[in-house]
């Protein structure tokens, strides 16, 4: 089940930039669908204090500091099947952020 379009609406209402995430398991038996919420610096400033020490516990926290649907209940069992996925998750909401962003670098 998705949320219907007044609900996506009302979290652009809230949230401002609202991002719709995909994937599928490499069989193609299973689509993952995500709503979240673009990282504020607030979730990007506790990703950063985090991620020195568990990296994998920083990515979790990105992923449901800025969760908007499923529930985090689901989500969590999800991450408990499948742990790698809150890290694939979490680079896609640093990739909204610019924190995955490639740049040249060109000696003048």
């Amino acid at each position: 089940m998705r949320p219907n379009e007044e609900q996506l609406e009302a979290w652009k209402a809230q949230y401002g930039d609202v991002y719709e995430l995909t994937g599928e398991t490499e069989d193609g038996s299973q689509t993952y669908y995500f709503i979240f919420r673009k990282p504020g610096r607030a979730a990007l400033s506790r990703f950063a204090k985090q991620v020195m020490s568990d990296a994998l516990k920083a990515m979790h926290n990105l992923v449901f500091d800025c969760l908007l649907f499923p529930d985090q209940d689901e989500v969590r069992k999800l991450f408990e099947e499948k742990p790698g996925m809150a890290i694939s998750v979490g680079s896609e909401l640093q990739k909204i952020v610019g924190t995955n962003q490639d740049f040249f670098v060109k000696r003048l």
